[in-house]
């Protein structure tokens, strides 16, 4: 199992190699592209237009600059597919993940190209034929040593997407206020719960939280398990060999649950969304939040955030488990394609990827949205300081990925839930996961 490669990744993203020994360097990466080898307009014959899908979720304010990216990406792959006009579509994440794109592929009509989750969404879309297998069309392009780690998108040895970021999660912090209280990120649960008591004490916010969206409040007590139970914790939960009532877990949710008690998360935190959350501490009314590096385009955006020229980063303290010193971190989302693709689409979706997937527009991601490219960089000038920051937090660390890429999607549903009842105090801990085991054996037997 590939546990450090994200962070090995990083390293040789910052130490901004000028060469790369044996991943095929580019030594045309600032070039316009020479064509896809496709059918070629001949003098006197007619253009046949068409027309392809392209579906995206970045429809928050804070994603204009990849939405904006992505519209000079298609201008130039337009240019080199005669006839091809792409009509993209902003869907908001949640949305097109739990709803729109299970719909489509159980009818067989999924966009001909699209943004996608690895792990079990790509598992789950591979099994019905409806998802274009890229194994060709990799090798093909020479994409194969360029992508740092394609296991998020690959089923039976075939590749299903191509991931075009990835993250580390863990607890981005105000430094200004920490100086203020001369706090320093904690290292264990004693120093963690010490810490949140002096910021709330001193009427600050210890730590952000929007619970409307469910997801956002998952992210916090499955890191704590997996620290607890280890980096494969939640890799048994499909097998049986892991239970959502082994006394790892239950202990992981009832430390949130404690935060909850203390007051130590955003009054009310039902009603703000994960949105909103980010807006209290990138505005400095709460000290710290979790999130993953996707947040960066927000608290490291000078014209969004009062704390970018003071952010700090430290992953989840060790507890003395079997998890202590690893970090969540993965590339899990990407690119994927419908498999119902006639000869003027095949070549638009390869003229795509190979437009795409070059260190120009990754680059340009990198130094506008602040997310870690998914090609190996070979040049890293103009990088913001707290890109290095996070990847010194997690070096040495082990990874895992995250929780819902390792179980199947109604057990994502069934947590998020479960989870608000127990934030609005409808149900304990324990009861809430005893349900969740239930839900996972009646999923486990399904398979």
């Amino acid at each position: 199992m590939k546990k450090r490669w994200l962070i090995a990744g990083l390293t040789i993203l910052l130490s901004v190699m000028l060469t790369i020994s044996g991943c095929g360097s580019n030594n045309n990466a600032g070039a316009p592209e020479q064509g896809t080898g496709g059918k070629q307009e001949q003098p006197g014959e007619k253009v046949k237009e068409f027309e392809m899908s392209l579906r995206h979720t970045f429809i928050n304010e804070a994603d204009q600059s990849r939405v904006a990216m992505l519209n000079d990406v298609i201008q130039e792959v337009e240019k080199q597919v005669p006839g091809l006009k792409i009509v993209t579509e902003g869907v908001d994440v949640v949305v097109n993940r739990s709803t729109k794109l299970k719909a489509e592929f159980a009818a067989g009509t999924p966009p001909k190209m699209f943004y996608n989750f690895g792990g079990s969404d790509t598992e789950n879309y591979a099994k019905t034929g409806h998802l274009l297998d890229l194994t060709p069309i990799v090798e093909e392009l020479g994409l194969k040593d360029k992508i740092q780690d394609f296991s998020e998108f690959t089923v039976d040895g075939k590749i299903y997407g191509i991931p075009d970021n990835g993250y580390i999660e863990g607890f981005f912090y105000n430094k200004k206020i920490f100086e203020e209280l001369n706090l320093t990120p904690p290292t264990t649960w004693e120093e963690f719960l010490a810490m949140c008591e002096t910021l709330k004490s001193n009427g600050y916010t210890p730590l952000a939280l929007g619970a409307a969206e469910a997801w956002s409040i998952n992210m916090i007590p499955t890191n704590f398990a997996a620290t607890l139970g280890g980096a494969d914790f939640f890799r048994g939960l499909k097998t049986g060999e892991t239970k959502w009532t082994d006394p790892e877990m239950v202990e992981a949710f009832k430390r949130v649950k404690e935060l909850l008690d203390k007051g130590y998360y955003t009054e009310n935190t039902l009603g703000f969304k994960h949105s909103e959350a980010q807006a209290q501490f990138s505005s400095g009314k709460a000290a710290i939040i979790f999130d993953g590096t996707w947040g960066l385009n927000t608290y490291a955006n000078k014209d969004r955030s009062v704390v970018a020229n003071d952010l700090g980063f430290f992953k989840v303290p060790n507890f003395g488990g079997k998890g202590d010193n690893t970090i969540n971190a993965s590339f899990s989302t990407g690119y994927a394609f419908s498999s119902h693709l006639d000869d003027n689409e095949m070549e638009a979706v390869k003229a795509f990827i190979k437009e795409y997937y070059q260190e120009k527009w990754q680059k340009r991601q990198l130094l506008e949205s602040n997310r870690f490219p998914s090609m190996v960089l070979t040049d890293t000038e103009g990088v913001e300081p707290i890109i290095k920051e996070v990847s010194d937090a997690a070096q040495g660390m082990a990874t895992f990925p995250a929780f819902d890429a390792l179980v199947q999607p109604k057990i994502k549903t069934d947590l998020e839930a479960g989870m608000q009842q127990v934030v609005g105090n409808k149900t304990s801990v324990e009861k809430m996961l005893e349900n969740m085991q239930s839900f996972q054996e009646r999923e486990n037997n399904k398979e």
